[in-house]
């Protein structure tokens, strides 16, 4: 949902205090202050230009509001000329107004903590002006028309970005005070800046050419001015500059005198224009009493059919309203169903992870007893060899001994002896042919249980992922019901409905301990798949890929059965076709692989063993897979916004109170849950797929 930028609207507590002081200051008595100070103002209203401008107001108080700029549109500095004081500290300005020099009646202007970046040159004209305070605001710099106040006494430039003085500043003969920032002042010299304002004064006189005299002998008694301008400095001194004064003080007070008559003729012609307004409301009044009637009448028949209607819809909101109570019910009631069946589930899980326990150490025992089963094999291969061995000396010995006994008796028995070495020779021949036999069925049934073995690893293989993608369904199932108890959280705190929150917390607390569990799980699986991938691999070879930070093609090595030697006659667009698709990490990996069997070479001792590794026997009988209690996959998840931005959909899961409110841009600051203030101990994504 798109935000707009709004103005700030001021609240009802400061509305109310604006029209108490616009009120207060139109009454009969009222003095000529019109304060309107901490009403959470972003412009100054028409109505207080107006009222200054009518009842000639000499204080105007704006402090602490919001103001961005002095004068709003269609008003003009004029309705601002009998102001003497103007207080507008604690508000948001970036500028005065360029024609500031308008307001001649000004003697005290304070715009402290604003964000002020230069003063206008009109502010020369302010001749009457006596206190400026520009504190804390973003100045660089002054403006040379600041010499131009002869009647400044008071000046605070500090907690700015000012370093420099203009120089006009030495004909202010009558400034009293100026508070700056010594340590960062250039022009004057900060040691100058630290010895006081005297010390500032003679320095920028010096530098003038001009000759430094205190302010208290210029000092000019305050009267009720209008505007007028100070004496020029005098170089005869103070004697002849007084007598000067006491005679523009005469003209002045006779000046005075005539636009005071003239005031009070303009007053009266006012009173005059007042009265004629006054006659013509009393007209407007008594022809508005002959309409007032008839429009009451048609008021209260318009309120009638208003309030009609109002309880026609208040009806049908009702009626609304109590059958969205029973589709929450009847959700309620849904949701807790499938977290009983997540529950079951679990169990269900947990029983099946004893039984891959007990199927591990069975294949541990399988393979004890292959190995027990080759030394046998073994053993008895040397045991038959050893007989025949046997067999054979002792029927040469016979044959020996034959020989030695019947020697005198060769000549006749010759014929018996061929035939009997023939006959000893088709037996040695027997014997052989049967040890070639037990020789090659030995082997081919080792080879068979080779076979098997790859087989089985394969299976387990196979097993483990289906595994892997069970725990990975079943937290995406929980996903999805930590999203739908948060939108559903949301439809109940907007229907003010709170019945069955305890219930939904609970069921939510309970989704998040299971989602928690099922994390662990998904890791433990991973790890010893990782370590079963390792086993059946080079360790060389596992080290190289963990090296070149490329774990991830462990399976496809494994699954290949990739060794150092194969991959050394193997091409860069043969480990493509493998599916390693990165071409620098294919022609790196090749590079190593060289140098490592290169490496093996010369020492040989390096070379790695080959046939160490037996690969694991998998049971006969896969576990029986369990179906998920989750709702089916055709329940599509209404898509819930973030409730920081209101504009990006909500991606995060947060644990442990598991509320799914927040987008991975507005979470990474937050510490605490935006619904439940609950501190945030992890943060899950979630990924939807189209």
């Amino acid at each position: 949902m798109p935000l707009f930028f709004r103005k700030r609207k001021p609240s009802e507590e400061a509305r109310k205090r604006l029209e108490y002081q616009m009120c207060l200051a139109k009454e009969a008595g009222a003095d000529d202050i019109l304060d309107i100070s901490k009403c959470e103002l972003s412009e100054i209203p028409f109505g207080a230009f107006a009222t200054c401008k009518v009842l000639q107001k000499k204080v105007l108080i704006v402090h602490t509001n919001h103001l961005t700029s002095l004068l709003p549109k269609s008003c003009s500095l004029l309705s601002l000329a009998t102001i003497k004081v103007l207080d507008l500290h604690d508000n948001q300005l970036t500028a005065l107004p360029d024609d500031l020099g308008q307001l001649t009646a000004l003697q005290v202007l304070n715009v402290e903590r604003n964000q002020l970046m230069q003063l206008p040159r009109s502010i020369g004209n302010l001749t009457q002006l006596q206190t400026l305070n520009v504190k804390d605001n973003k100045l660089k710099e002054l403006p040379d028309t600041l010499g131009e106040l002869r009647s400044l006494r008071t000046l605070n430039i500090s907690g700015n970005e000012i370093q420099r003085l203009p120089q006009m500043l030495a004909h202010v003969r009558t400034l009293e005070m100026l508070s700056l920032d010594a340590s960062a002042m250039v022009y004057p010299p900060r040691e100058v800046c630290g010895a006081g304002t005297a010390a500032i004064l003679q320095f920028l006189c010096k530098e003038s050419g001009l000759e430094y005299y205190p302010p208290s002998q210029y000092l000019l008694p305050v009267l009720e001015q209008d505007g007028t301008e100070n004496s020029r400095d005098s170089p005869d001194g103070p004697t002849d500059r007084f007598s000067r004064e006491e005679l523009e003080w005469q003209n002045r007070f006779s000046d005075y005198e005539k636009r005071k008559e003239q005031k009070m003729l303009e007053k009266l012609e006012f009173e005059r224009r007042l009265e004629l307004g006054q006659r013509e409301h009393a007209q407007l009044l008594q022809q508005s009493s002959s309409q007032k009637d008839e429009i009451l009448q048609t008021v209260k028949e318009e309120q009638s059919r208003l309030e009609q209607g109002l309880s026609e819809r208040q009806r049908h909101l009702d009626a609304e309203r109590q059958r969205l109570q029973e589709q929450l019910k009847q959700t309620e009631q849904n949701i807790s169903s499938r977290i009983q069946k997540l529950l079951q589930e679990n169990q269900r899980q947990k029983k099946s992870s004893e039984i891959l326990k007990s199927l591990e150490n069975e294949r541990i025992r399988m393979e004890q007893l292959m190995s027990i089963t080759q030394e046998e094999t073994e053993n008895l291969r040397r045991r038959e060899v050893a007989s025949a061995m046997q067999q054979m000396l002792t029927e040469s010995c016979k044959n020996r001994l034959i020989q030695m006994a019947y020697e005198s008796q060769r000549q006749n028995l010759v014929q018996q002896a061929c035939s009997s070495m023939a006959e000893m020779d088709e037996r040695f021949q027997q014997i052989l042919s049967w040890q070639q036999m037990d020789q090659n069925k030995a082997i081919s049934q080792i080879l068979q249980e080779s076979a098997m073995q790859k087989a089985a690893f394969e299976a387990l293989q196979v097993k483990k992922d289906l595994m892997h993608r069970q725990i990975r369904s079943q937290i995406k199932l929980i996903e999805t019901e930590l999203l739908q108890l948060t939108q559903l959280e949301l439809k109940r705190k907007s229907l003010d409905t709170e019945t069955l929150q305890e219930m939904i917390s609970e069921q939510r607390w309970a989704l998040s301990s299971l989602l928690q569990q099922l994390l662990k799980e998904k890791q433990q699986r991973e790890e010893e798949l990782r370590e079963i991938l390792e086993d059946g691999m080079e360790r060389q070879l596992v080290a190289l890929l963990e090296e070149l930070s490329a774990e991830h093609y462990l399976p496809i090595f494994a699954h290949h059965r990739l060794s150092l030697d194969l991959l050394s006659q193997m091409s860069p667009g043969d480990l493509a076709k493998v599916g390693v698709s990165e071409a620098g990490l294919q022609h790196e990996i090749l590079r190593r692989v060289q140098e490592l069997l290169d490496a093996a070479r010369i020492q040989p001792e390096l070379k790695p063993p080959t046939g160490e590794v037996l690969t694991p026997t998998a049971p006969q009988e896969p576990p029986e897979s369990v179906r998920p209690s989750a709702p089916p996959a055709e329940l599509e998840v209404q898509a819930s916004e973030c409730v920081v931005c209101l504009e990006r959909e909500a991606q995060m899961i947060f644990l442990n109170c598991g509320h799914v409110c927040c987008c991975q841009q507005c979470c990474q600051p937050l510490r605490t849950c935006p619904l439940c203030r609950q501190d945030i101990a992890q943060r899950l994504r979630i990924y939807h797929s189209s």
